[in-house]
């Protein structure tokens, strides 16, 4: 009896989601076929009618586990941002977000996942810097995310509780001022320039005078 469609994406569904766990707690190295397919029990055989191999599936994963990306997205910049560097949630953002919990893997993964990681970095640079005039990077935006990144990375990876909480509390009190609006500056003249401008009906009424003085 041939498989229903819903049935092989629920089955798709269901490994994808082991796999993914799988890959935040393990690594990319550290996981292999049959440990995704056993938490999914399944067989190793049943893979390949989903998935072309564990890098392809890896960078699915990377695309889709971005936990600050989705929380910028849901609401404004600055709540997100406080969650994400929020002590009390530190392990459940560690877990939802691949940008913090696997970038060391990602850099010894094939380029497919790679790829996909920039491309979730650049969506997040995109979301912070939303409202903001500028260049698609903008500097303000790309500082943000390296801190908050950088630090739930650090953050889990230290043993040390009081350092780890240092170091979010540190991130969140850097970053959460340049998602502030930036004021447009007025333009001034320089004083070279209004000094010229004021010199020029001077010099006109001069002409002026001298062509009337002129037979």
């Amino acid at each position: 009896m041939p498989v229903s469609a819903a049935r092989k994406a629920r089955t798709r569904a269901e490994i994808f989601e082991h796999a993914a766990r799988l890959f935040r707690l393990r690594g990319y190295a550290g996981t292999n076929i049959d440990d995704i397919m056993l938490a999914a029990g399944l067989t190793r055989g049943a893979f390949y009618a989903h998935f072309r191999s564990k890098g392809d599936l890896f960078a699915e994963v990377i695309l889709a586990g971005h936990g600050l990306l989705a929380a910028v997205r849901a609401s404004d910049a600055e709540t997100a941002l406080a969650l994400y560097l929020d002590k009390a949630a530190l392990a459940a953002n560690a877990q939802a977000c691949t940008l913090a919990s696997l970038p060391g893997d990602v850099a010894r993964a094939p380029m497919a996942a790679r790829l996909a990681y920039a491309n979730i970095l650049y969506a997040l640079i995109g979301e912070l810097a939303r409202g903001r005039r500028g260049r698609r990077l903008d500097a303000d935006a790309t500082t943000v995310a390296i801190l908050a990144v950088g630090a739930l990375a650090l953050a889990r990876a230290c043993g040390d509780t009081r350092l780890r909480d240092w170091l979010l509390r540190c991130a969140r009190r850097a970053a959460l001022p340049l998602l502030k609006p930036r004021a447009s500056p007025s333009r001034k003249r320089s004083r070279s320039r209004r000094k010229a401008a004021g010199a020029r009906p001077a010099r006109r009424a001069a002409r002026s005078r001298a062509g009337r003085a002129s037979p």
